[in-house]
């Protein structure tokens, strides 16, 4: 549930160039989680100081801060466009019905 998570202002350190300035940042405990609604959709980036977030950490923020009823993936671009500025940090991005659908 959200309520397990507290928002908090966003720093000037996360002023990151590019963000989207719909982004909200939400704490649970040391996890970070930075969620956005972005004009291509959705976008969750999720991050802990000492390790990797695990999976039930992923999931539970994804249902907590974004609508059911958009779906989600974590998607690895081509090297060149690939982005991270925290090591520790996983991204999930919606994705469109018509991109789920097998060919």
């Amino acid at each position: 549930p959200k309520d397990r998570y507290t928002e908090v202002p966003a720093d000037p350190v996360l002023d990151i160039e590019g963000m989207d300035p719909s982004t909200r940042v939400f704490m649970k405990g040391n996890l970070s989680v930075l969620v956005s609604n972005e004009p291509e959709g959705w976008h969750i980036s999720i991050a802990h100081p000492k390790r990797f977030p695990v999976w039930d950490e992923i999931k539970e923020a994804r249902y907590a801060l974004v609508p059911d009823e958009v779906t989600m993936a974590m998607l690895l671009p081509p090297k060149a466009e690939f982005v991270n500025v925290h090591k520790n940090c996983f991204h999930l991005f919606q994705v469109q019905e018509d991109e789920r659908a097998l060919k």
